[in-house]
């Protein structure tokens, strides 16, 4: 797999050389429709489109079979093209749908938010959320190419900029210093340029030492085990929460829970603890009953035992995976956690 910085435009030539004379098949969302007259234009040939509704509630099974449908009732070929326009639920969904087409239908992504920039578009997970858990069923399964324009960016909404800087801090935290110290000054005058190739290069590093994730990969969940359940639970309220306000607070949590268990010196808990909090302050102020939390953490698909497994930092800019907690004690974590907030 292949990844390009630039412009759509200025990097037409390179788009062109996957897709030959093969069939094209757009799959877009709603927020980037305004797009599709670009790709006809610059694809230069007839093009065959869907478009999803934008959402985490929509990244569904339902959503997955409208994909099948469309590309059936268009008579698509295995080795014909699927272009997906859109953010992460788009990327995951499309992905999913293209890897299971034929047995494996070869797809580019186009990531259109700051969050499947960063985070979404790298590493080759693809799937959906089933009964209202997270990312219940996916696939390992990696696109021809990836395009990375942050002219998308332009008409993205405040909120989803915050929400995808999660990833960001994220990879600064498992892994990067530097990021951390850039983000802590500049993150109401971000050079997304900077930010998004520096997420890249480190969780490129990451899925490139371990594609399946049987080892250091597992850091890249610091604020999943957590977030995710978080996630889940305002699913099943059908009050859809943002990827990135999930992880931010799963964050905060899993640092303190490394606190408790003398990972983490508190200087660095408190540091972590207060600059997501500053940032996220208006979108992490809720309190999730602990049993609804562990129930939905015993779905996580790092547990291998009847533990739950978390990847927790040493440090702001190192972390240790496979720190697995039994209930009770997790518990007794979220309950002094929930009860100090």
């Amino acid at each position: 797999m292949k990844s390009y910085f630039g412009s759509i435009e200025k990097l037409s030539s390179e788009i062109k050389k996957y897709l030959g004379e093969k069939n094209i098949f757009i799959v877009f969302d709603e927020n980037t429709a305004e797009y599709l007259e670009v790709f006809e234009k610059l694809i230069s040939k007839k093009i065959k489109s869907l478009s999803l509704s934008s959402g985490e509630e929509n990244k569904s099974l339902y959503n997955v079979t409208r994909i099948w449908d469309f590309l059936n009732k268009n008579y698509a070929k295995r080795d014909d093209f699927v272009l997906v326009i859109g953010g992460g639920m788009t990327g995951d969904l499309a992905g999913f749908a293209a890897s299971t087409f034929k047995r494996g239908m070869r797809f580019i992504l186009f990531p259109s938010t700051l969050l499947s920039m960063v985070d979404s578009s790298i590493g080759g997970k693809t799937g959906f959320n089933y009964n209202s858990i997270k990312n219940n069923i996916g696939t390992l399964s990696y696109p021809e190419a990836v395009f990375y324009d942050i002219n998308f960016l332009k008409t993205l909404p405040l909120d989803h900029v915050s929400s995808g800087l999660s990833e960001v801090y994220k990879h600064s935290i498992i892994g990067d210093l530097e990021l951390w110290d850039y983000l802590k000054l500049n993150s109401n005058q971000l050079d997304f340029n900077y930010i998004i190739q520096k997420s890249h290069a480190l969780k490129s590093k990451i899925v490139k030492i371990d594609p399946t994730e049987k080892n250091i990969r597992k850091k890249l969940n610091f604020g999943h085990t957590v977030g995710h359940a978080i996630e889940s639970f305002f699913l099943n309220e059908k009050q859809p929460l943002l990827h990135g306000f999930a992880i931010a607070k799963g964050m905060i949590i899993e640092s303190f829970i490394a606190k408790k268990e003398k990972i983490l010196i508190d200087n660095d808990y408190q540091e972590i603890r207060n600059v997501l909090s500053k940032y996220y302050s208006s979108y992490i102020n809720f309190k999730i009953n602990t049993n609804t939390l562990i129930y939905l953490m015993k779905f996580d698909k790092k547990n291998s035992s009847e533990n739950i497994n978390f990847s927790l930092p040493n440090s702001i800019g190192d972390i240790s995976i496979n720190h697995e907690i039994g209930y009770e004690k997790l518990a007794s974590y979220l309950e002094e956690f929930q009860s100090n907030a």
